[in-house]
């Protein structure tokens, strides 16, 4: 029997959620991930939104501000955007047509509806071009009394583990008999790398702050000498008009005014004038002398420090996505491994239990020959184990009957 796989995450940053969107959506050029067919991904659909593009960052604070009513100012730090993953196993899928598939998704996206709320529910994108067809699915934490609250939403590994047998008891009456799938077990090297590349994220955060912030500076000095050369209007006593006496033959002289274009001023006036432009003068000596000078050096500089750390933060920003994607995926084949083994542990029991009554007598030497041929192979001798395990159980039931 196959396995109903449900896991989610909570996603710090909105650098992070770009990230994952870019993976959801295949806007990556390159993936770590060599089980993308990239002739397949045509197939991939969102539920909600169709094919079309959406910016994660956009449908949550639309979200946000739509559904949260609470009093304080969100926490800048505050958990806005849950990611999960909803599948089963390659045996589960391989009976199915796409249509068949993509019901079995709809039917699982109504769990998260009723789960999480309709509203909340911002993306359910399906991937059709990997091994095994999953959905990404993405919720905004609103409460139903409208506060963002991650740990209450998602809650401890308990609450998960509730969650995923609710999934399972949904998606079972809808109809697909489905087993529950193991809880997540993340490797130990895994949660290193994912670790590193936080604490290596959050350095070149820092320094982009920091460069960004002398940058700032240096503009805003250069801005106030820029506007220190703002010309001024000066009022003027009056236009200068000049006279000019024509003689007449017969009769008084004519006299004529013409304005000539220019401005009288006021010796007051002049003097203030001359210092302005004495002052301004000065100004602009100094401010070509400044853009050649260490401190406009600098402030290239630090433009080209502050571009080279933007360019590093968003390589870590997808290395850490593709990293955390990547972990995704082998937690995926974890649980699918892990339920395997359980199924056959059941099975070598059954197993052992009735080759022990048909062999009776002889189970010994069956024994015997079993393990001889098992450590040949150089493998553990689970039937051993599962025999072990047994008279374990016998002479504690023993022990309990005597008393």
């Amino acid at each position: 029997m196959s396995y109903s796989i449900l896991r989610v995450a909570k996603v710090k940053q909105a650098a992070n959620t770009t990230g994952i969107q870019k993976h959801v959506q295949r806007e990556n050029n390159n993936y770590n991930n060599k089980d993308i067919d990239h002739e397949r991904t045509h197939l991939n659909v969102d539920l909600i939104h169709g094919r079309e593009k959406q910016n994660f960052n956009e449908l949550i604070e639309k979200r946000i501000e739509e559904g949260y009513t609470g009093k304080r100012k969100i926490r800048s730090d505050a958990i806005r955007h849950i990611d999960g993953i909803i599948t089963s196993d390659n045996a589960f899928f391989e009976s199915m047509d796409q249509d068949q598939v993509k019901k079995y998704f709809r039917d699982s996206l109504e769990f998260l509806k009723d789960e999480y709320g309709k509203e909340n529910v911002v993306y359910a994108s399906i991937h059709m071009d990997e091994n095994t067809p999953h959905m990404h699915f993405g919720v905004v934490p609103l409460t139903e009394d409208g506060r963002l609250s991650a740990k209450d939403v998602i809650g401890n590994k308990s609450a998960l583990t509730k969650l995923q047998d609710r999934f399972n008891e949904f998606i079972n009456d809808k109809g697909y008999q489905l087993e529950r799938g193991e809880p997540k077990e993340v490797t130990k090297k895994k949660h290193q790398d994912m670790d590193r590349f936080k604490q290596e994220t959050k350095y070149h955060e820092k320094v982009f702050l920091e460069v960004q912030q002398k940058v700032e500076k240096q503009e805003q000095r250069l801005g106030e000498l820029t506007a220190t050369l703002e010309p001024k209007a000066v009022k003027f006593k009056s236009k200068e008009v000049k006279t000019e006496v024509k003689d007449k033959l017969f009769g008084k002289s004519e006299v004529i005014k013409k304005k000539t274009g220019n401005l009288v001023l006021t010796p007051t006036q002049y003097k203030k004038m001359n210092e302005q432009i004495t002052a301004a003068v000065a100004i602009q000596k100094d401010y070509n002398r400044l853009k050649n000078t260490d401190l406009a050096k600098e402030n290239q500089q630090l433009k080209k420090d502050l571009k080279r750390e933007d360019e590093r933060y968003e390589d870590l920003t997808e290395e850490y996505t593709n990293l955390y994607l990547e972990n995704e995926r082998l937690s995926k084949e974890n649980s699918l491994l892990k339920s395997h083994i359980s199924v056959l542990e059941k099975n070598l029991r059954v197993l052992y239990k009735n080759t022990k009554k048909i062999f009776k007598d002889k189970f010994k030497g069956f024994r015997d020959v079993l393990k001889g041929d098992i450590e040949k192979q150089g493998v553990e001798n689970y039937f051993e184990r599962v025999h072990v395990q047994e008279q374990r159980k016998m002479r504690e039931k023993n022990n309990s009957l005597e008393r």
